[in-house]
């Protein structure tokens, strides 16, 4: 037997700073470390997008900014849809020649584009343009829903009525559909008008005025 006694390892019996084993503090953990991490990027990108203090004159110069986009892609469909009306009340008048009548279709084809999604400001309209939701942007806002239903919705259901009724003269049920279309149309007009005049009286100023136009009545309806 050697001068040392035998004793078999046994490492619970053995300290843990001998094991060199270290338990990590619960706030030293990998996860802890992480979540704090995403928590202060978070937290620094929500500061950094917050909107600054504005004054009404900034608040209006943006406003009016986004004013000035709907009005430019408006502009095509908003000269479509008069000439649309125009054509339908000169041909139930029959005022119109054989050479009117002849271009007729290609001109209200074209008017029916300039009103749908295929139009280039339409598709920017409805997906390029953000407002600055300050309290009077968010009716600016509400005032671009209104402008964007009067566009892709009765406008172009409006011109597509006229092009069957070119072609199908009298037809009740589409007499009855335009005329509904011609009263939405005037209404989303005063919506929009609405909005913007309540956005006007928050801020105190006066915005550029929003372009949608007057229809002239259709005859029949």
């Amino acid at each position: 037997m050697s001068d040392f006694e035998q004793i078999p390892f046994d490492p619970a019996a053995m300290s843990m700073s001998s094991l060199g084993i270290t338990k990590a503090v619960w706030y030293r953990r990998p996860w802890f470390l992480l979540t704090v991490a995403l928590v202060v990027v978070a937290a620094i990108s929500v500061i950094v997008d917050l909107p600054g203090h504005m004054t009404p004159k900034q608040d209006a110069s943006t406003q009016n900014a986004s004013i000035k986009e709907i009005n430019a892609d408006l502009e095509e469909c908003s000269f479509a849809v008069r000439q649309s009306f125009s054509f339908y009340n000169q041909d139930v008048a029959g005022t119109l020649t054989s050479s009117d009548l002849a271009q007729l279709p290609t001109l209200l084809t074209g008017n029916q584009t300039a009103c749908s999604f295929a139009s280039e400001p339409v598709y920017d309209l409805t997906n390029n343009l953000q407002i600055d939701d300050t309290k009077a942007g968010i009716h600016i806002d509400h005032m671009l829903s209104a402008v964007e239903q009067w566009i892709t919705n009765n406008a172009l259901a409006s011109i597509e009525d006229i092009q069957y009724l070119v072609n199908h003269p009298g037809n009740t049920k589409k007499i009855q559909n335009l005329a509904a279309e011609e009263s939405d149309l005037q209404r989303g007009r005063t919506r929009a008008l609405n909005d913007e005049a309540i956005a006007q009286k928050i801020l105190g100023l006066t915005l550029v005025p929003v372009r949608l136009p007057v229809l002239p009545h259709l005859t029949g309806t």
